[in-house]
């Protein structure tokens, strides 16, 4: 059963239980004095129906029965009625770190993008906050989150109240680093133990993400071939393919620490690397003295990379061009494209991200001048082969996955190569304004696919 969006009010006082109106008590098939179960989040209790003469769909609350349940606040929100259960919510929550105490912006310059999921989440009537593993209080099983909505003079501002365990959980912690801390590994023990959904959780090791692909059947034909911690022969071995060779760190994100390796007609090795604000090109007479300018004489730190097969990619001018593909699980749970931006690499760069020199363009201008006539066709087959790498990666990661960031080629061969798979996507791409609609539509995504999770 689908939920339906019910307008709660507070009963007057001395009154008790839940109060719903007529076309609820039969829409429903309700029963006067029906004991039910009410729920919100991860707060429950049992109590008694009164069908009221009201119209529409309300539902009335006596006050300490809403205290008890910690609803957040009166007003419209979903509900759902299955098995003597009435549900209402859902609760969702963004589980992330970086608290800073400032009431305008109390996650930091992350407050922006959290404020774009919960204004998106608007027309869907979710109780849906941001919170921090400090913020839950476990005897209580009560969370003190950070709520987005309009103050008395109709201003949006940030507002932090008490609120049940959500039934759903976004994880947007912001790094490794932060993921390692031990309270937000308790947070997430402790929230799986109740059986909440937590989806994007964790992040991904490319060797992960190329071992899942490599040899799918959904995806034979678009993973380059890889190594994980080469040695110099490997990637000799590799140059004689193929003639450019990626090096990454295995857990590496944001472009740091790769290293693009090709070998010229003479047989010279040019390497090229970020260095502070610089893109270097260095040249080589052969690969081993390359390789410990790199990593030193021992070779320390090879162990954690991997080796990539290079692409020739299609360019922009004369720089290379990749394409972020934005995905997000819809509310039937099916992969779907929000959106596609190209990235073109700064001048000698050995990626396209912004912070190297990399710029955005609208993806339809790139492929039309890359494949004229054929860009259509091009688009098509980049959204194709994206949704045949989200399907194929669910299954190899820890909980449910409703959003993916993937990193894709297309060489002169019309090929489609997909090079990362992020599960904590930037949205830069949707600062270009031929995406601004599709950004909006992207964050709703996120409300979409956690009612799905939530069974609302």
């Amino acid at each position: 059963m689908s939920s339906i969006i019910c307008r709660v009010h507070p009963l007057p006082p001395g009154k008790q239980g839940v109060w719903l109106s007529q076309p609820l008590m039969r829409e429903w098939g309700c029963k006067q004095g029906q004991s039910i179960k009410i729920q919100i989040g991860g707060k429950s209790l049992i109590t008694r129906i009164i069908g009221g003469r009201h119209r529409g769909r309300n539902i009335l609350l006596s006050r300490p029965l809403a205290t008890q349940l910690h609803l957040p606040w009166f007003g419209e929100t979903r509900a759902v009625f299955r098995n003597k259960e009435l549900h209402l919510g859902p609760v969702l929550g963004i589980l992330t770190t970086g608290f800073t105490g400032s009431p305008s912006m109390p996650f930091g310059s992350r407050s922006a993008l959290f404020r774009q999921f919960l204004l998106a989440s608007r027309e869907d009537r979710p109780f849906f906050y941001v919170f921090t593993p400090e913020m839950v209080d476990w005897t209580r099983q009560v969370v003190y989150g950070w709520f987005y909505r309009k103050d008395l003079n109709g201003d949006y501002r940030w507002v932090r109240k008490s609120a049940p365990l959500p039934d759903v959980v976004y994880e947007r912690i912001p790094n490794r680093k932060a993921e390692a801390q031990t309270q937000v590994k308790g947070c997430r023990l402790l929230l799986e133990h109740t059986g909440i959904p937590i989806f994007n959780q964790g992040f991904f090791n490319k060797w992960m993400v190329h071992e899942a692909l490599y040899n799918h059947p959904l995806t034979p034909d678009c993973i380059p071939e890889a190594h994980r911690s080469p040695s110099i022969q490997t990637v000799e071995d590799m140059l004689k393919r193929h003639r450019m060779v990626y090096l990454k760190p295995s857990g590496g994100s944001l472009g740091l620490g790769i290293f693009r390796i090709t070998r010229g007609p003479q047989g010279d090795y040019y390497c090229r690397f970020r260095n502070g604000d610089r893109n270097v090109l260095r040249k080589f007479r052969s690969l081993p003295p390359l390789m410990t300018q790199i990593f030193g004489r021992q070779l320390n730190g090879l162990s954690r990379y991997l080796v990539q097969q290079g692409i020739r990619l299609i360019k922009y001018g004369d720089r290379a061009v990749d394409f972020r593909v934005h995905m997000h699980k819809d509310r039937s749970g099916r992969w779907t494209v929000a959106g596609i931006g190209a990235k073109v690499a700064g001048a000698g760069s050995v990626t396209t991200h912004g912070r190297t020199g990399g710029s955005l363009l609208s993806a339809s201008e790139v492929l039309k001048k890359a494949f004229p006539e054929k860009e259509v066709d091009m688009e098509n087959r980049i959204k194709e082969t994206s949704i045949r790498i989200c399907n194929a990666l669910e299954g190899h990661v820890k909980g449910p996955l409703g959003e993916l960031g993937l990193d894709i080629g297309v060489d002169y061969h019309q090929r489609v190569w997909l090079f990362e798979a992020n599960s904590k996507p930037g949205r830069h791409i949707f600062l270009h304004p031929s995406l601004w609609n599709a950004g909006r539509q992207s964050a709703h995504y996120i409300t979409d696919y956690s009612l799905k999770l939530a069974k609302f």
